[in-house]
Parts: structure tokens; C-alpha cells; sequence
């Protein structure tokens, strides 16, 4: 990765909620600059040229699995009634 000319000897704040932070792009460590790309400041760099043009198939490799075994159905729970929370056995005084 290398910093873009454009960027090159300016300075830059980055507005935090714990403060500003200056950065002067002269004095920033490429070799850091995963750092930078987790403040937020990736858009200063640019990829180099690779020379791979295609990338590695990735190789996935399963987990022999043991013989499965069907879980037990649960049994279900008997409902329980839930208790009324007005009194029905005494009669209102009408008035």
C-alpha cells in the first residue's frame, strides 16, 4: 500500500467523541496502515498493483460426523389455569 499523491503533506483532523486527533500524512507509518483503515482514514491509501490475477480457490474440509440420533420428543406440560383476580363470590352493594 502506498499514501495517494494527493494527500501527500496535508494534514488531517479526525473528530472523535473523546477528542480531535491531528494526523500529518508525511509522518505516517505504511506499514501501519491497517491502523489508519480501522480510524477510518483507508481512503488515504491505495493498493499496489498485485500480480496474482486470480486468487487461490479456498479448500473447505468437512467434520466427519457421527451417526445421528433422533431426540426424544418432549413430553408437554399440562396448562395450568391462572387465577381469576376479581372476587365473583360477593355481590356488589348497588347504590
Amino acid at each position: 500500500m502506498k499514501i495517494k499523491d494527493e494527500y501527500k503533506g496535508k494534514t488531517i483532523i479526525k473528530r472523535t467523541s473523546l477528542g480531535n486527533k491531528t494526523i500529518i500524512v508525511d509522518n505516517i507509518d505504511v506499514s501501519k496502515s491497517r491502523y489508519y483503515v480501522s480510524i477510518g482514514l483507508g481512503y488515504l491509501f491505495e493498493k499496489e498493483a498485485e500480480t496474482k490475477t486470480t486468487p487461490e480457490p479456498i479448500q473447505y474440509t468437512g467434520i466427519e460426523q457421527d451417526e445421528q440420533v433422533e431426540a426424544p420428543t418432549p413430553t408437554p406440560t399440562p396448562k395450568r389455569k391462572r387465577p381469576s383476580n376479581a372476587n365473583t363470590k360477593t355481590k356488589r352493594a348497588r347504590g
